[in-house]
């Protein structure tokens, strides 16, 4: 039965691949994507980079399409500090894919800054550039070409494979982030320098710009104490948080609708994901527990994809993070009635 899957969907996807390096026009490649974009902030948008006024490290690990016996796989990791003197962020990011068993990988490490300005007392705008180096690897001894294959589905190996190569790129990013009570509202712009992906026989893969436009809201809805017959702190209030996510990236368009609710230490999400240039459609759900210092989230991708390929996607997701608190020099960022002073307003699923 593993073979029987193998083929039905490696197969043609390797094929398709391989044709497009050896016949076709230069293919476009697509930037990693993670389930829940906030749970990875810095690859959200370099604005957020030292989003709070202490010290975070965190880190994202991605399996899809479970059902292939060479699932992709992304691993992700950063950290960011806040740097009070001068009312700005500093972060460091990594992440890396493995596409098609080792086919195609995909490393990338980054340095990113982020400006506060503070346009009222609960109104702020972030400014954000990021610096990248990508390393992408085409592994051609994993591809599968017409010619390799024979009766029955079986595969024989390549007369004239080509070999192997890897390439180096700088690339950068742009973001900014709009803050402005319970509002937030943020764009970024990845791939500013058309950095190409690989090379294969004279074929460049090129990784088209991306553009991002993410918005929300963090509602608060206190809950009434009957035994004391008040309304109780906003720390145990009821916090609602719609949603909603666009990228466009070449000629792919996605959008994520959908939101959070958290109350005290836990928090869960559920979104309609569609590709509006190709057709598909899913649902991704997830729950998370935070404390003061640590917090943990899951997410699983479902549904079917589309009517030509009625299967799920099978997205897992876990992300990690830690935050090491800091004395607090001023109150710049403050927010009154907010006692863990929030420089930028995010989805309740981050910060509960």
């Amino acid at each position: 039965m593993s073979i029987k899957i193998s083929y039905q969907y490696r197969l043609p996807i390797c094929l398709l691949l391989a044709c497009c390096l050896r016949y076709g026009q230069p293919a476009q490649a697509q930037d990693a994507s993670f389930a829940q974009p906030y749970a990875a902030p810095l690859f959200l948008n370099p604005a957020y980079s030292g989003m709070e006024d202490v010290m975070r490290t965190g880190a994202t690990y991605q399996y899809r399409w479970g059902r292939l016996n060479e699932p992709y796989t992304l691993y992700a990791a950063y950290a960011d500090y806040y740097l009070d003197a001068f009312r700005s962020g500093v972060g460091v990011c990594a992440v890396a894919d493995r596409q098609g068993g080792g086919a195609l990988t995909k490393t990338s490490l980054g340095a990113s800054y982020a400006y506060n300005l503070r346009i009222a007392e609960r109104t702020f705008l972030r400014f954000g550039i990021q610096a990248l180096i990508d390393v992408t690897s085409i592994n051609a001894a994993k591809l599968i070409f017409p010619d390799m294959l024979g009766a029955y589905g079986s595969v024989a190996p390549a007369d004239n494979a080509y070999a192997s190569q890897q390439r180096r790129d700088f690339d950068m990013a742009v973001g900014s982030v709009f803050s402005h009570r319970i509002f937030y509202l943020g764009a970024a712009l990845h791939n500013l320098m058309k950095a190409p992906g690989g090379e294969v026989a004279d074929q460049i893969i090129t990784t088209p710009r991306k553009l991002t436009l993410h918005g929300g809201c963090n509602i608060s809805i206190p809950l009434y104490d009957r035994r004391y017959a008040y309304y109780r702190s906003s720390a145990s209030a009821l916090t609602l948080s719609p949603n909603v996510i666009y990228g466009l990236q070449g000629t792919s368009q996605t959008l994520a609708l959908g939101g959070y609710v958290g109350m005290r230490n836990f928090s869960g999400g559920f979104f309609y994901k569609t590709s509006v240039s190709a057709n598909t459609a899913f649902y991704s759900v997830c729950a998370a527990y935070a404390s003061d210092w640590f917090s943990l989230t899951y997410s699983f991708d479902f549904g079917k994809v589309s009517n030509a390929m009625r299967y799920s996607p099978d997205v897992h997701e876990v992300s990690l993070w830690f935050k090491v608190k800091q004395r607090p020099k001023s109150s710049y960022f403050q927010n009154q009635g907010n006692s863990r002073r929030k420089v930028q307003n995010m989805p309740c699923i981050n910060y509960l």
